[in-house]
C-alpha cells in the first residue's frame, strides 16, 4: 500500500491516457491504469514499473465493474484517490446516416455513461482526500456541433454540461470538477476514426 498521491486514468493504454500516466509517474504520483487494452496496459506497466501503478482492466460502460476497480485501486492507496481522470472515450467519424446506430449509441454509451459511471463510483474516495480532483476529458466540439462528428459532439457537449453542473454541486465537498477542452489531437484514436 503506498501513500503517494494517486491519479486514477481510464483509457489509459494509449494516446492522452498513456502520456499522462507517464507524465504523473515521472513526478512521483502512483497511477491506476484501467483500459480495455490489456496488451497496451502490460506494456505501459512495464515502464513504469509495477511499484508505481495498478493496472486493471476496466470497461467503463459496466458500473459494477467500474465500481469493484475503484474499490481494487483505492486498497492499493489507503483509500486515496486525488484526481479522478475520465479519459476513455470514442469517435467515429462521418455522415451521420453512415454511421451505424449501434455505434452511436456506443459512443454515447462510453463517452458520457462512463463518465457517470467513474464518477459515481469514484465519488467516496474523492470525498475523503483533500483537495480531490475530478478531470474529464472533453473536447472543443463541446462548444459548436462538427459535421461528421455529430454524436461525439454531442457527447462532449453532454460531459460538459455535467462538468460545470458538477464543479458548482461538489464544491461544498472541496473537490474540483474540470474538463479540458481540447481541439483536434493526433491520437490513436482520431487516426482510426473514419468509417
Amino acid at each position: 500500500m503506498t501513500r503517494r498521491k494517486s491519479i486514477f486514468i481510464t483509457g489509459a493504454a494509449s494516446g492522452i491516457g498513456r502520456h499522462t500516466a507517464l507524465l504523473f509517474a515521472s513526478r512521483g504520483w502512483f497511477v491506476g491504469l484501467a483500459d480495455i487494452d490489456t496488451e497496451g496496459l502490460d506494456r505501459l506497466e512495464r515502464e513504469i514499473g509495477a511499484d508505481n501503478c495498478r493496472t486493471l482492466w476496466l470497461d467503463v460502460t459496466d458500473a459494477k465493474r467500474y465500481r469493484a476497480v475503484i474499490e481494487m485501486f483505492t486498497s492499493s492507496t489507503g483509500g486515496r484517490l486525488d484526481v479522478l481522470f475520465n479519459n476513455a472515450g470514442i469517435l467515429r467519424m462521418g455522415r451521420n446516416e453512415d454511421i451505424p446506430l449501434m455505434q452511436q449509441y456506443l459512443t454515447l454509451d462510453i463517452n458520457v455513461k462512463g463518465v457517470l459511471n467513474g464518477i459515481h463510483c469514484a465519488l467516496p474516495a474523492l470525498r475523503t482526500t483533500p483537495d480531490a480532483h475530478i478531470l474529464t476529458m472533453c473536447s472543443t466540439s463541446a462548444i459548436y456541433g462538427m459535421p461528421e462528428l455529430a454524436v461525439y459532439s454531442a457527447s462532449k457537449h453532454a460531459v460538459h454540461a455535467l462538468t460545470e453542473a458538477l464543479d458548482l454541486e461538489l464544491e461544498r465537498d472541496g473537490i474540483i470538477v474540470s474538463d479540458i477542452m481540447a481541439p483536434y489531437v493526433n491520437t490513436p484514436m482520431v487516426t482510426a476514426a473514419r468509417t
